[in-house]
């Protein structure tokens, strides 16, 4: 069988993405091809199906609502993409092969990992509305064998865990810090049991927010976050530390920008989703 692919990058964050709206391949067989989709010449840190989508009209303006699914490269399934929901939102558009019509599109619903989200187009950037946080624990102690940090536990439809980069008191560079060995023990800690966390470690410069994430199901840093910068906005702004709407730059250097507005119940995450080619996978 072949798969025809796409490449995507949504400020940083490289997926793999397929139109599914045709295919009898179940959950389970996906997440068994998933290592392989997200391997080989051009590694991904995640793949996104298109099932299906569809034109509705709405208020006499077209309305693009579809469903899509996410999975780790470890074919893990189940959490919210942040950005990875802004890629479908873009590949989506891209199927009506009328670019007159998508541009007159007004509003876009989309469902990913069961739970529904509005998007739009702003500025040729796509940002998506998230519903407030599932849950939010502030000044959360966890230890490993050799140190005891805090931070905050946010979950936005995929965990993480968020700890200022100021209180490991390093003289290394924020860049520089070996984040692939300092998060294996608190992205399995028992606190975050039974499905873990994600780790983001972040600092605050001249009001912006420099982030670097540990994902899971990557088990690695990724380029990007969308769901790591939502939860660390969460947690600086009500900490005072920044103001929404909140600017963050992930390692890939591209910005993102994150609403929140607890006292109006908005969050939303704001950023590119951009093209980066094409192949054939034979599996």
């Amino acid at each position: 069988m072949n798969i025809p692919v796409t490449y995507m990058s949504g400020a940083g964050n490289i997926f793999t993405v397929i139109d599914g709206r045709e295919s009898v391949v179940s959950i389970e067989q996906w997440q068994k091809l998933t290592p392989l989709l997200c391997s080989g010449e051009f590694p991904t840190e995640g793949l996104i199906i298109l099932n299906n989508s569809e034109i509705l009209t709405k208020n006499n303006k077209p309305t693009l609502n579809f469903t899509s699914e996410f999975f780790n490269p470890d074919g893990s399934h189940g959490a919210m993409c942040g950005n990875g929901g802004r890629c479908a939102v873009r590949f989506a558009l891209n199927t009506l092969n009328d670019p007159s019509f998508s541009n007159s599109i007004s509003t876009i619903s989309f469902t990913m990992a069961g739970t529904a989200y509005q998007a739009e187009i702003i500025a040729n950037e796509i940002r998506v509305y998230f519903p407030m946080p599932v849950e939010f624990r502030e000044n959360i102690e966890v230890s490993d064998s050799i140190k005891t940090i805090h931070g905050d536990f946010v979950d936005v439809g995929s965990q993480h865990f968020v700890v200022n980069y100021n209180q490991l008191q390093t003289d290394i560079p924020f860049r520089e810090f070996e984040i692939e060995v300092f998060a294996p023990p608190f992205r399995f800690h028992k606190v975050f049991e039974p499905r873990g966390a994600n780790i983001n470690l972040y600092e605050v410069v001249n009001n912006k927010i420099n982030l670097r994430t540990y994902e899971r199901g990557v088990e690695a840093e990724t380029g990007a976050c969308g769901t790591g910068a939502i939860s660390t906005a969460v947690s600086t702004v009500t900490h005072n530390l920044v103001q929404s709407p909140v600017t963050i730059i992930p390692p890939s250097g591209i910005q993102l920008t994150v609403g929140y507005e607890p006292e109006n119940s908005v969050v939303w995450l704001q950023g590119t989703a951009e093209f980066i080619g094409d192949s054939v996978f034979s599996v």
